[in-house]
């Protein structure tokens, strides 16, 4: 449904839900549920004592997904502290990019796609594993081009994949928390 909302509201929405789903993981993580007032009033992406930091910390939320999270945080920041914005336009804002600007853009909102160039490497060894229309959907002029023609739905996939990827971590939480007990109950013998 945040993709039939207005601009401003689709990123107040969903930068909302990645506030929510990233203190749901470390509360998930520490299991302390004491902590609930202290991590929902943590700033989501201050990347010295935010819950990015605590993610990227504890490596359950990789450089692509956070990135993402603090450049939806960057643009959800300019609307949100002057009325005037209500009328947010994501087309309008995206076409005043210059060419670099609107790299930087495409990159931020698409770390499924960043993760299949980085994990690709030069010798393009990868490429010739996964599935073509992977690698064709993750070169870098493709991804440009999904943000420039419908920023909105660009922005909506690499959130998906980086809500995606805040689940999956939980099941790394818990095999984090398996090791740790183990090496505690190792120490004991």
């Amino acid at each position: 449904a945040l993709l039939k909302e207005d601009d401003w509201s689709f990123i107040i929405k969903l930068h909302a839900l990645f506030e929510a789903a990233c203190t749901h993981l470390l509360l998930f993580h520490f299991k302390e549920p004491a902590l609930d007032d202290i991590l929902s009033r943590l700033e989501l992406s201050d990347k010295a004592r935010g819950k990015i930091a605590f993610l990227s910390k504890m490596e359950l939320l990789d450089k692509e997904d956070r990135r993402l999270i603090s450049t939806l945080s960057e643009v959800r920041n300019s609307l949100v502290h002057d009325i005037r914005n209500a009328k947010f336009d994501l087309r309008a804002m995206v076409a005043g990019f210059d060419a670099k600007q609107l790299e930087q853009f495409a990159v931020s909102f698409s770390p499924y796609e960043s993760m299949w160039r980085r994990l690709d490497g030069k010798d393009g060894t990868l490429r010739q594993m996964i599935d073509p229309r992977i690698v064709d959907v993750s070169q870098l002029d493709k991804v440009i081009d999904r943000a420039k023609a419908d920023p909105k739905v660009h922005i909506w996939i690499g959130a998906y994949n980086v809500l995606v990827s805040i689940v999956d971590s939980r099941g790394y939480s818990e095999y984090k928390q398996w090791l740790k007990a183990k090496a505690l109950f190792s120490e004991d013998e």
